[in-house]
């Protein structure tokens, strides 16, 4: 199995940080890894921050799902312009840590 995560945009002021993209191998597709990983990752960034912000590309309707099952709400519109690429609208979303479901 492959995977790549980032975290990126730490806000002291806000105490808040965003969880960007993530990449699964094609053999990993569909067996739930997604939403493990994620809910993995926000149960440790949670130990430090109180708010954690995605992007979300305006047509990726499969992530704003998965996300909004993990708490995520959106709150926002927002042209976004990725390392090299054209810029392209994505919608923010946030899961606050009083929102969030601790995995174990």
């Amino acid at each position: 199995m492959f995977w790549e995560a980032s975290l990126y945009d730490f806000d002291e002021s806000k105490n808040s940080i965003f969880i960007g993209y993530t990449f699964y191998g094609t053999n990993s597709r569909g067996k739930g890894i997604n939403p493990q990983i994620k809910k993995m990752m926000l149960n440790y960034v949670f130990q430090f921050v109180d708010k954690v912000y995605f992007h979300i590309g305006k047509e990726n309707f499969r992530s704003q799902i998965a996300l909004e099952r993990l708490g995520g709400q959106k709150i926002a519109e927002e042209e976004v312009a990725y390392f090299g690429e054209p810029t392209r609208t994505n919608f923010l979303y946030e899961v606050a840590k009083e929102n969030h479901f601790k995995v174990d």
